[in-house]
C-alpha cells in the first residue's frame, strides 16, 4: 500500500514538471542570451553536473517457448504499457563543444503489466512494480547554435539493478519472477536551451533491453510458457543543467 502511495505522488509531481515545461518553452525560444557564453565556461572546466527529471511509459518484450505453443488451455501472454517516473543526476565530461561523455544516475519507478488470455475466454491480468536503479553511459552529440538552442542526440548502454524485487507483492506465487539485474541500449534527442546561469535540456529517449530478464521458477504455473521477458519503454525527460 505504501509503494502505491508513494507512485502516486511521484506521478502527480512528474505531471506538474512536464506541464509547467511546456508553458515555458514558447517563452523561452525567443530569448537572446548568448549560448556562445556558456560554451566558455564549459570549455574552462573539464565537466558540469545536473538534476534529471522525467516520466515514461514501459512495457515488456515477452517471448513464448515450445510449451506454449503446445498448449491447448492459454491462447496469449501479452503486455501493457504502464506510467514510470524517475529522477537522478546529469554528469557530463566535455570533450569538446560538440561532444560530451556523461551518465545520468536515476532511480526509476514504473508500473507495467502483463495479460493471460485462456482457450475458456477468461483473462488474468497482474501489475508489476519495479524500482531500478539506472547506470547509463552515453556519448552526445552536439550542433551548432541556432540563437541560444542546440539540438543533440545521445546513444549509449544502460545497466540497471531491480531494488524492488523484494516487494511483498512481487514474492506471490502467481507473480512472473524476474532477474534483478538488467542491461540494454539507449538512444535518444534532445535541445539545450541556453541561460545565463543554467541549461534547460528537454529530452526524449528510447531503452531496449538485450538482456533477458526472466528467471523461470515451476512454482509459478503460467511462468513455463515465458522464454523470455526484455524491458523496453519510451522516457521524456527535463535536464537542468550547470
Amino acid at each position: 500500500m505504501q509503494t502505491i502511495n508513494l507512485w502516486h505522488k511521484l506521478h502527480i509531481y512528474c505531471r506538474k514538471v512536464i506541464l509547467i515545461t511546456f508553458f515555458l518553452l514558447p517563452s523561452i525560444a525567443f530569448t537572446q542570451r548568448n549560448v556562445m557564453e556558456n560554451d566558455m565556461k564549459y570549455a574552462a572546466k573539464p565537466y558540469h553536473f545536473g538534476i534529471h527529471l522525467g516520466a515514461s511509459i514501459s512495457d515488456f518484450k515477452i517471448k513464448q517457448n515450445e510449451a506454449f505453443a503446445l498448449s491447448d488451455s492459454i491462447l496469449g501472454i501479452n503486455s501493457k504499457f504502464g506510467l514510470g517516473f524517475e529522477i537522478g543526476a546529469v554528469i557530463s565530461y566535455h570533450i569538446n563543444k560538440y561532444v560530451e561523455f556523461r551518465t545520468v544516475p536515476s532511480f526509476c519507478f514504473a508500473d507495467k503489466n502483463i495479460s493471460y488470455d485462456f482457450s475458456d475466454l477468461s483473462n488474468k491480468k497482474k501489475s508489476i512494480s519495479q524500482i531500478y536503479f539506472d547506470f547509463p553511459i552515453e556519448m552526445k552529440f552536439k550542433s551548432e547554435p541556432l540563437r541560444n538552442i542546440k539540438f543533440y542526440v545521445i546513444a549509449g548502454l544502460k545497466y540497471g539493478y531491480d531494488i524492488g524485487g523484494n516487494f511483498k507483492a512481487r514474492k506471490e506465487l502467481d507473480m512472473p519472477k524476474q532477474l534483478a539485474h538488467d542491461f540494454g541500449v539507449d538512444y535518444g534527442v534532445g535541445i539545450e536551451i541556453h541561460f545565463p546561469l543554467f541549461i534547460l535540456s528537454p529530452e526524449f529517449k528510447v531503452y531496449n533491453s538485450v538482456l533477458n530478464i526472466h528467471q523461470q521458477d515451476n512454482t509459478y504455473y503460467h511462468s513455463r510458457f515465458i522464454k523470455g521477458l526484455y524491458n523496453r519503454g519510451f522516457a521524456f525527460s527535463v535536464n537542468f543543467e550547470g
